[in-house]
């Protein structure tokens, strides 16, 4: 799925220039990575922990092992094939697109996506230890998703954002993935100028998107925070739903006095 994903927007974002035009290109090239990325990993956790949970469930209830252990086991042996699709994705995307010309750029661009993806995994696992059913997860993470993807950074500024909405972009794993491939991107990028209010630097496209005052560890240390948050929440979901079932107990037997039988007297 990600060398498909790929191959396709690096087909549709072929060769980008440096042109006014391009600047559009580039950051719906940025937000459809992060969107694609987050929803790839989604989508694969919550397709397959809640079956794995029941299992987990049954081995829990009979003591064979804690719930610590298990979780840091499975982390850490996803480790590997979590990584790996979103560097192919990158390996394939990046010069396909002509993306930032620099190997540094590329793995920056490429670690911004092995962490968010790491992200949406984590979120997954929530999804999963929260929904009853394999598909209640399907139906309940997507949606979720879509709503950190509205306030992604791209389709709502985050200074125009309501009020009662701006604690949303905070904890959009999408919003700070794009915000940091965005950074990464056009900082130190210089475009054609045709008209005197063209954007002619990076730097002013920043500012346009509000992104101007950060950096991109600044975007991977609130990604990170994330991370943890919703492995957190994965643990304490497991703790408080731990299966519980009724005691055996032996069955009581009373024994009846037996009578006794008097003597026949003659």
């Amino acid at each position: 799925m990600s060398v498909a994903s790929a191959l396709i927007f690096g087909s549709i974002f072929w060769r980008m220039g440096l042109s006014q035009t391009s600047i559009q290109d580039r950051m719906g090239l940025l937000q459809v990575a992060a969107i694609n990325t987050a929803m790839a990993a989604l989508t694969k956790t919550v397709s397959v922990f809640p079956k794995e949970r029941a299992i987990v469930d049954r081995e829990r209830a009979k003591g064979s092992y804690a719930l610590g252990p298990y979780l840091f086991a499975k982390l850490l042996a996803e480790i590997p094939v979590g990584a790996a699709f979103p560097l192919v994705f990158g390996v394939i995307l990046y010069p396909m697109a002509r993306l930032h010309p620099s190997l540094l750029r590329f793995g920056t661009f490429s670690s911004i996506v092995t962490v968010e993806s790491f992200a949406a995994s984590a979120m997954g696992l929530t999804v999963g230890a929260m929904a009853p059913t394999t598909e209640a997860a399907m139906a309940l993470g997507p949606s979720l998703m879509t709503v950190f993807l509205v306030f992604g950074g791209y389709y709502v500024n985050s200074e125009n954002t309501p009020t009662i909405f701006r604690w949303i972009p905070r904890i959009s794993l999408i919003r700070w993935a794009f915000q940091a491939l965005c950074i990464n991107e056009f900082k130190g990028l210089k475009f054609e100028q045709q008209q005197s209010f063209d954007l002619q630097t990076g730097e002013q496209v920043l500012e346009r998107l509000s992104f101007s005052g950060s950096s991109v560890g600044d975007a991977l240390v609130q990604e990170g925070r994330i991370l943890l948050f919703w492995y957190w929440m994965t643990y304490a979901l497991l703790k408080m739903k731990k299966p519980k079932y009724q005691p055996l107990e032996l069955p009581t037997i009373q024994v009846q006095p037996t009578a006794k039988l008097e003597e026949l007297k003659d």
